[in-house]
């Protein structure tokens, strides 16, 4: 997905919208926004972290899991992750996301002022834990 997103910068896709259509905010919201990225990275993580948890409870508890262990529960577990990934990612990037002037700004418009002040105090904060 990165090289797909790298190349399609290089080819110049993301230079101007044309349009402000469905599927140029599409593309505004999921490749150029990198909302697939950081979905993709942050539930494949969370998905070998339950993968691990439910080995680690079959190799160690292995009478409890036997007991247990219903095959939904896996299911569940490795869904859960990417559901979070779009509640947490792709729903906020949809709702402040727009295309002005031909270019996307992702993150850059908040539907109320307060949201607005709340996301540039995490902003700051973020910036100030990183500095030295």
């Amino acid at each position: 997905m990165i090289a797909t997103r790298f190349s399609m910068d290089i080819a110049g896709v993301f230079d101007h919208y044309s349009d402000s259509g469905a599927g140029a905010m599409a593309l505004c919201i999921l490749i150029d926004g990198s909302t697939l990225i950081v979905l993709g990275l942050n539930g494949a993580i969370a998905s070998v972290v339950i993968l691990t948890l439910d080995r680690y409870w079959r190799i160690v508890h292995s009478s409890h899991y036997r007991t247990y262990h219903r095959r939904w529960m896996l299911y569940v577990g490795l869904s859960l992750p990417w559901l979070d990934g779009a509640a947490t990612y792709l729903l906020p990037a949809i709702g402040t996301t727009k295309i002005v002037d031909g270019s996307c700004h992702p993150g850059a418009f908040w539907p109320s002022l307060a949201m607005e002040k709340v996301r540039s105090l995490l902003y700051e904060s973020l910036n100030n834990c990183r500095s030295p």
